[in-house]
């Protein structure tokens, strides 16, 4: 009843149910998980005892970080010659958040051993529906104690049980590397642009905010409701008044950032992205991730986890390798200079 619950709630601000896709690395569709060795009531969730488990893995979004992340994380575990005993099911529910759901209840539906949902969304959604019943493990989870999945980095809640993998670029790194490419001139501010509908994109742009009150940064923030309202947003920031412009981590936006990012350049406004996704998408500059490493790095908690290390050992892996990336074509139409040092430690990409 508890599962049922839980699923309703999350299905209520689902935008509507779709089939599930899949890859061919998941099992038969009337495949049964592996009860050969089952754990004991007191490690029941917390601990692995079975000689093969079942790995319910869905992603939310189609793009090219997602699907690095994904080929590692399978690669690591073929690596490690743990194929054979460690059984993913791979399930893309293509942005549509009703799918995503679904998807996840079929995992707690079969059983399944453990789920890793990729990014905030989907792991916010397996909290819900799994009920502290089913391990997670999640995969690139921007700030896991803001979206209250972890109460801190080094904990995990025997109520939720989910610890993973976050990778989030701090605002304040941002916003400094901005305000060195790209000064603030008197009588401009910076705009910060999020999201209003996605918890991470509400965290990264909460962040930003703290760090330019507590450097004393004129800013002013403006929300969006989905990509077109971003472009519609982005058409109305005047120029002369603005310095740059920040945009959030935001998944949806990150994989659609064309339109937004010629918006802005168009208008000779700057933009900085939270995710390097955004630079090949026509943002100015971000911070990029090695999203393999991100991979590699939540398979090897899934690993540990099936080894026998019990769940509430494993805390949260933080990734901090951050790399500068700037994108050339817009750099070129703004104009920009880089000063030495930035555009010696740069990566150069054009909008694709």
């Amino acid at each position: 009843m508890k599962k049922l619950i839980a699923l309703l709630c999350v299905l209520a601000m689902a935008f509507g149910l779709a089939a599930c896709s899949s890859s061919n690395s998941k099992p038969a569709e009337d495949a049964e998980p592996d009860t050969s060795s089952e754990t004991t009531a007191e490690a029941v969730g917390t601990v692995n005892t079975k000689d093969v488990i079942n790995v319910g893995f869905v992603q939310l979004v189609d793009m090219a970080d997602a699907q690095q992340m994904h080929d590692s994380f399978l690669k690591t575990i073929d690596d490690a010659g743990l194929s054979d005993k460690i059984v993913v099911d791979f399930q893309s529910a293509s942005g549509d958040t009703g799918t995503m759901s679904t998807i996840i209840q079929g995992f707690v539906d079969k059983e399944y051993d453990v789920v890793v949902p990729m990014l905030t969304p989907p792991t916010q959604a397996a909290v819900s529906i799994c009920g502290g019943e089913t391990p997670i493990i999640f995969m690139s989870v921007v700030d896991p104690v803001y979206s209250k999945i972890m109460p801190d980095l080094n904990t995990v809640d025997p109520a939720i049980l989910a610890t993973g993998t976050s990778n989030t670029i701090p605002a304040d790194l941002i916003i400094e590397t901005a305000n060195a490419l790209t000064p603030i001139e008197e009588g401009k501010k910076i705009v910060i642009m999020y999201n209003t509908s996605q918890n991470n994109a509400e965290c990264t742009m909460n962040a930003a905010k703290a760090y330019c009150e507590e450097k004393g940064f004129p800013y002013e923030v403006v929300g969006y409701a989905d990509v077109t309202d971003a472009v519609t947003q982005a058409q109305s920031i005047n120029a002369d008044e603005t310095a740059y412009v920040y945009v959030t981590l935001d998944s949806i936006i990150a994989s659609n950032f064309n339109q937004l990012g010629q918006a802005l350049t168009e208008a000779g406004i700057p933009v900085y992205g939270a995710a390097d996704a955004m630079t090949t998408g026509g943002a100015f500059c971000s911070y990029g991730v090695d999203y393999g490493t991100v991979g590699e790095m939540t398979a090897e908690m899934v690993i540990e986890w099936y080894n026998g290390t019990p769940l509430e050992s494993m805390p949260c892996r933080q990734y901090s390798d951050f790399t500068l990336v700037i994108n050339e074509d817009v750099m070129n139409a703004l104009g920009i200079t880089l000063p030495d040092s930035y555009a010696e430690a740069a990566t150069y990409v054009t909008t694709h």
